[in-house]
């Protein structure tokens, strides 16, 4: 028997597309009668574990009712709640706190039977820090808009590299986005740029903060010549000493670049948030 609960709710755009699949199962015969299985026999991860905390401390019932009423956490609780935080990667839950009880009142809206567990299930695919970003301080969000920037301006300067080259291999770049929708199993970070000879990344940490890592293949010069080499390498040094040398890490990578970038050209085959597109060859 097909066991299936549907639930009627407005499009908030891709990322509720999946929420279908958090959905419990009820007998189709007894739906109107049989509850909804709630804590008693939910084993939570724990970052669910953290969203149903702070969403019970909030006020928000087991039902997902927003009421006035505030729950005060026991020592215990707070000290349960904090290693969940820490087994999650969370320094603190200053950031994460808000978000959760943002994001569920904005979804309550849309979806008016929504309730913590269901939520905790479906928000946990979809988390990525990107999304504490806005809570972040003054001086963060400014430092943010800036990496940002720096990302652009280098992406952009490895494309205008691969503009001389002449094979295609070396005219191809992957590009990976991690915040589209699902967070790909990586909530930290946000995009990627690989070409074969340099890689680049932008990421973002628990508190909402951007940097920047980088990567340059060893045979660099072997691959794009003497004159373009020194000029990444020169590149690369300038930034590492730039304004934003705090928020830039060079970061080695543990494998062959060259079988990295060709497992990478694979995923753009399999996985839909890689692309690989071919940069055109500068005219002579």
């Amino acid at each position: 028997m097909t066991w299936i609960i549907n639930l009627k709710f407005k499009e908030m755009g891709n990322a509720y597309d999946k929420l279908h699949r958090w959905l419990f199962p009820i007998d189709e015969y007894e739906r109107d009668v049989v509850p909804i299985s709630s804590y008693h026999y939910y084993s939570p991860s724990p970052f669910q574990k953290v969203m149903l905390d702070y969403l019970t401390w909030n006020g928000i019932d087991k039902k997902g009712n927003v009421t006035s009423k505030r729950v005060y956490p026991t020592l215990a609780e707070i000290q349960e709640n904090r290693t969940a935080l820490r087994e999650c990667g969370f320094a603190n839950g200053e950031y994460i706190q808000k978000l959760i009880v943002s994001e569920f009142l904005e979804m309550k809206v849309n979806i008016p039977d929504l309730n913590p567990v269901m939520f905790a299930n479906f928000y946990e695919e979809q988390y990525h820090n990107i999304k504490l970003a806005r809570f972040a301080t003054l001086e963060a969000q400014k430092s943010n808009k800036i990496t940002e920037e720096y990302y652009g301006v280098t992406r952009d300067f490895l494309i205008e590299i691969q503009g001389y080259l002449e094979t295609l291999d070396l005219r191809t770049r992957i590009e990976c986005k991690f915040t589209d929708t699902e967070n790909w199993n990586n909530r930290f970070r946000v995009e990627e740029f690989i070409t074969s000879f340099a890689k680049l990344a932008i990421n973002c940490d628990s508190l909402g903060k951007f940097s920047i890592n980088y990567f340059i293949n060893p045979h660099l010069k072997e691959l794009v010549g003497e004159s373009l080499g020194d000029a990444v390498e020169k590149y690369f040094d300038e930034l590492d000493n730039c304004e934003m040398k705090d928020f830039v890490k060079m970061i080695p990578l543990e494998r062959r670049y060259d079988r990295y970038f060709e497992e990478l050209l694979r995923f753009t085959k399999i996985y839909p948030n890689y692309k690989a597109v071919i940069t055109e060859k500068k005219s002579s």
